[in-house]
């Protein structure tokens, strides 16, 4: 099928959803104002806990018994509530004794954590944090973690790109071109439930229109909300409303349990606290993320705290022992996540970079545009980049155009690279491809700007650090799927919209094996070893994310992952 259409209309008119500088209650002045932000505990025996979640396995913890294990102990979780509760302050303490929700006026919040609320300027922006490092009574305090929240400058960013096309792919396109459709005909012995982590409303006549336009008989009933507060869901969200649709309709037996906060980090952590301490979903899925780039000037300025990539690790070692799959987008900025905030280095996506996640990117199935009158063929699956009509943005000097419509339309791609914050885990060490790279730079970023070369150079080399992604579905906003949003058909995209598809498949098996399946990366790397890999690895000379480019003959590589998933055959080898 050819696509026809306008270049700068279409890809500059891409949307890329960010709540940059988002401000918090914190930024007000009003000392007497009433504010909330997060504490993290230290994990216990968390050698022993890594353990357990590294292997395969069939039998997983209750929340109760994690929290006896490896939780904080009630003896404490309750002299902290104690010690808040002099200050005035409200604790809502998470199942699984890790997260603590605070509640209170600003003044009382610094009394009780010795700190000062100051403002300060950071990248032309004025920003209001805490004087020092906040502290309870040492006793108390040696039990922290971290905290986060206290500042008005903490926000995520949604990896989804939207076109205007009319009704295209559905759900049943989706299980057709990864195979899924012999699974599904297997016999269900439960009813699975997929999580979903977002940060908007949606209205429930969007979902009724889906499914009816799509031929799926399901039940609003089976859609569940869980808020943290009652400015969670005000807002409309197209990523929600594309989450819960692309979700319940591959999954079209599974209940859907949507957790709604502020869209910040904190926020984020809250909803992964209240998703996995509840135990209700067997799958999550989270479509928005940070670049790790960012997280770093974050830390550098005091706003978050140095162990922060810990505490992710924590909070999602939680989920994987009770045996929740949790599946996150990689971002939609090819290999320099960061750009978007102005950061030029190559750089990937967090809480994507975790080793206890299963990261995910996109592809462009095969399609013919026709750009400005240029017929542009994809013959075969690759990796989802605009790199390919970099020659026609040249022609018409798109680079002079403004900043917005620059990065709108050179640096769109599925994120992928080496995590800075996480090592090379256990299940991905001697996979081949694995902390190698094959390399086609486009730009010199030399001068902490993009200038693009006149000849790409292809470079090769090696790299450590987890690999990003772990696997990958069809995500290119061009040749994407149908959303049913705010009364309008959209086309939408990105590498969010394959988070909550891989969430429902999670779903699906759980409910034909009746039995969770808890983390898949050390068995999904297993197989990809074995003479039997349901994966397709994606090769193509010059088809990078931005940067990364398959490399032949390699089981991984840093643009696609293990490729994409014959799923009926995935499911075989787990049975």
């Amino acid at each position: 099928m050819i696509f026809s259409f306008t270049l700068v209309l279409c890809f500059a008119g891409m949307l890329y959803v960010q709540e940059a500088n988002h401000v918090t209650a914190f930024g007000k002045t009003n000392k007497s104002s009433q504010s909330s932000f997060t504490i993290v505990l230290k994990d216990q025996n968390n050698n022993e806990l890594v353990n357990y979640v590294s292997q395969p396995r069939t039998n997983f913890l209750s929340t109760k018994e994690f929290s006896r294990k490896y939780g904080q102990s009630t003896t404490t979780i309750n002299k902290i509530k104690k010690y808040l509760a002099s200050h005035h302050l409200k604790a809502k303490v998470y199942p699984g004794n890790l997260v603590i929700k605070v509640t209170g006026a600003k003044n009382n919040i610094e009394k009780a954590f010795h700190f000062n609320l100051i403002k300060e300027k950071i990248n032309k922006t004025y920003v209001t944090k805490p004087n020092k490092t906040p502290k309870m009574a040492n006793s108390l305090d040696q039990k922290i973690s971290g905290i986060i929240g206290l500042s008005n400058y903490d926000h995520l960013s949604s990896s989804s790109q939207s076109s205007s096309f009319g009704v295209k792919r559905g759900p049943s396109d989706f299980i057709k071109r990864y195979h899924l459709q012999d699974t599904i005909n297997n016999k269900s012995h439960k009813v699975a439930n997929i999580g979903i982590i977002s940060f908007g409303g949606f209205s429930k006549n969007d979902i009724k229109a889906f499914w009816q336009k799509m031929g799926i008989k399901n039940s609003l009933n089976r859609i569940h909300v869980y808020t943290d507060s009652n400015k969670d869901n005000q807002k409309l969200s197209d990523e929600t409303t594309m989450d819960i649709q692309q979700a319940s309709s591959i999954a079209n037996n599974a209940n859907i349990n949507v957790y709604l906060a502020q869209p910040t980090i904190s926020g984020m952590i809250n909803s992964f606290a209240n998703a996995i301490g509840s135990n209700k979903s067997d799958s999550i899925s989270l479509s928005w993320g940070i670049s790790e780039a960012e997280i770093e000037q974050m830390i550098d300025n005091k706003i978050l705290p140095d162990n922060y990539n810990d505490i992710i690790n924590e909070i999602l070692l939680q989920g994987a022992s009770q045996g929740i799959s949790i599946f996150n987008s990689t971002g939609d900025n090819g290999a320099y996540d960061g750009i978007q905030s102005g950061i030029t280095k190559l750089t990937v996506e967090t809480p994507a970079s975790s080793l206890y996640i299963t990261a995910v990117g996109a592809t462009t199935v095969p399609t013919k545009y026709n750009v400005n009158g240029h017929v542009v063929n994809v013959s075969n699956e690759r990796v989802w980049s605009n790199d390919f009509l970099y020659p026609y943005f040249n022609s018409i000097e798109l680079y002079n155009a403004n900043q917005s419509t620059f990065l709108d339309s050179y640096f769109v791609g599925s994120g992928g690279g080496f995590s800075k914050f996480n090592a090379t885990p256990d299940y991905q060490q001697n996979v081949s491809g694995v902390n190698s790279y094959r390399a086609i730079q486009h730009w010199d970023m030399s001068k902490g700007v993009a200038n693009q070369l006149a000849t790409p150079k292809v470079l090769t080399g090696t790299s450590s650090g987890r690999n990003l992604p772990d696997i990958v579905a069809n995500g290119d906003p061009q040749t994407g799927y149908s959303v049913y949003y705010n009364g309008k058909w959209l086309i939408d995209g990105g590498t969010s919209i394959v988070a909550p598809q891989i969430a429902a498949v999670n779903a699906i098996y759980v409910s034909k094996l009746n039995r969770r399946l808890g983390l898949w990366n050390p068995r999904i790397y297993s197989l990809a070893q074995s003479n039997n890999s349901p994966f397709n690895p994606l090769y193509g000379d010059n088809e990078t994310n931005i940067y990364y480019a398959p490399q032949d003959n390699k089981i991984y590589n840093q643009a696609t992952g293990l490729g994409t998933v014959n799923f009926d055959k995935l499911f075989n080898l787990i049975k």
